[in-house]
Formats: structure tokens, sequence, C-alpha cells
């Protein structure tokens, strides 16, 4: 009953919020142009013309290909790096300056680096996922590996607990937290990213469509692009988190 209140309450938190950002849009369009503040109704036709248009609606899976490759590299490299710099302090010594150069450097200046490398098409956006994503999950992994209690450790080792074994029971729910968090956090910058890198190197894909809607002046082209971005992160979200995160709790426990 308890948790039925609270979900109540937060559902409630994010309709006052979500009536906020209407209310101020809808203030905008009676003090701006059109071209500067569209209207809702113009933006939601853009959207509705987005989803019933093949060739534009074929764009949202081809950023959607170029995140989920990124994503894929980015997540099971940092995973492996983690774990090594978690379980062996010369390692994390070698690697930790090499992945703050990658997490402080500008993504833009990736980008620039990318564009030399690889071109203007899709391989620019999935490299710059790539190096945002592996920082972060890599530093949260470690983190995780290094605060797994020394008390289960020892446990199986008394028990003998073989290394795939101990790796299932204790490692791995022990740093499966640190590992959600981070994969949050990458999942949400990743559409970001992967977005903004279409638009400085590829004329496809969300990314392209919005740099089109700026080239042609269509600020609601822009917003409904973007708004769409925002519906797929928290869409990829739910699933990631119903499907792949949805045994978390009793990972442990599981035989």
């Amino acid at each position: 009953m308890k948790s039925k209140g609270l979900l109540t309450k937060d559902s409630g938190y994010k309709l006052l919020s979500f009536l906020m950002v209407i209310s101020l849009w809808k203030v905008l369009t009676l003090h701006f142009s059109p071209l500067i503040v569209p209207t809702m109704g113009s933006v939601l036709a853009e959207i509705h013309k987005i989803l019933t248009s093949p060739d534009l609606y074929a764009m949202i899976p081809l950023t959607a290909g170029r995140l989920l490759a990124g994503l894929s590299l980015g997540v099971s490299l940092g995973l492996v790096l983690g774990i090594l710099m978690g379980n062996f302090p010369q390692v994390k010594g070698v690697l930790s300056p090499l992945i703050g150069i990658m997490q402080t450097v500008p993504p833009v200046s990736w980008v620039v680096l990318a564009l030399v490398w690889f071109g203007f098409n899709g391989k620019p956006a999935v490299f710059i996922v790539i190096i945002s994503t592996l920082p972060v999950i890599t530093i949260n992994v470690c983190a995780g590996f290094r605060r797994i209690d020394k008390n289960l450790l020892e446990m199986a080792s008394l028990y003998r607990f073989s290394k795939v074994k101990r790796l299932r029971h204790v490692i791995l729910p022990s740093i499966l937290p640190y590992f959600k968090s981070a994969f949050q956090i990458a999942l949400g910058s990743g559409w970001k990213i992967a977005v903004m890198a279409e638009v400085l190197t590829t004329s496809d894909g969300i990314g392209g469509m919005i740099k089109l809607g700026r080239l042609n002046v269509e600020p609601e082209s822009i917003i409904a692009w973007s708004i769409l971005v925002v519906l797929l992160f928290y869409l990829s979200d739910f699933l990631i988190g119903k499907f792949l995160f949805r045994k978390e709790k009793n990972y442990a426990a599981t035989p």
C-alpha cells in the first residue's frame, strides 16, 4: 500500500513537471514568432509526419543502430577494463591517466578527430559513443569491484568457491548496482552524443534531419526530432530496466 502511494506521488510529480513545460511553451508561443518558438500544433504535426513517412521514420533505426553499436563496444570494453583495474592495482595505475584523458577531452575534439580518421559517414557517431561510454563504465565498475565486501570474499574462499562461482555469486552481484547506474548514464548521454555527432558528420540519421531542419529554418522539425530523441531514451531505459536488470535483486540467489 505504501509503495502504491509512493508510485502515485512520483507520477504526480512527473505530471506536474510535464504541465509546467507545456505551460511555459504556450506562454513563449504568445510572445515569439513561430520561426523562433513554433506552436505545439505544428510540432505535433511534424512528429506525425515523421512517424508516417517511411523515408523519415527510417532515420530512427539508423541512429539507434549506431548508438547500439557504440554502446555495445563501449560497455564491453569498459566492463573488462573496470574489472581489471579493480582487481589489479598495477593495471589501475597504468590505465587511470588514460581513462582520465578520455573523460576530459571535449566531445567536439573527438568529433573532429573522428572526421579525419573515418570521414563524413556514420562511423564517427559510433566512435564518439564508444569514447564517451567507456570511461563511465570503467570508473563505476572499478569502484564497485573495490567495494566488494571482504567478508564475502573470505567466505567464498572458506567454502572453496570456484572462480566461476565466485564471479557469479559474489563479484557480479556486488558490482551490478554500480554497472546499472553507469549504464543508465551512458545510455542518456549516448543518445545526445550520437545525435550531435550525426549533426556534425553526416546527412542522415536523426542528427542529419536536425541539421536539415536548421538549414531550412524549420524549428518545428528540430523540436519534433528532439522530442523523439527524449522519448526514445525513456523507452530504451524502460526496456533495459525491465528485461536486462529485472533480476538484479535476486541475482546472488540464482543457483
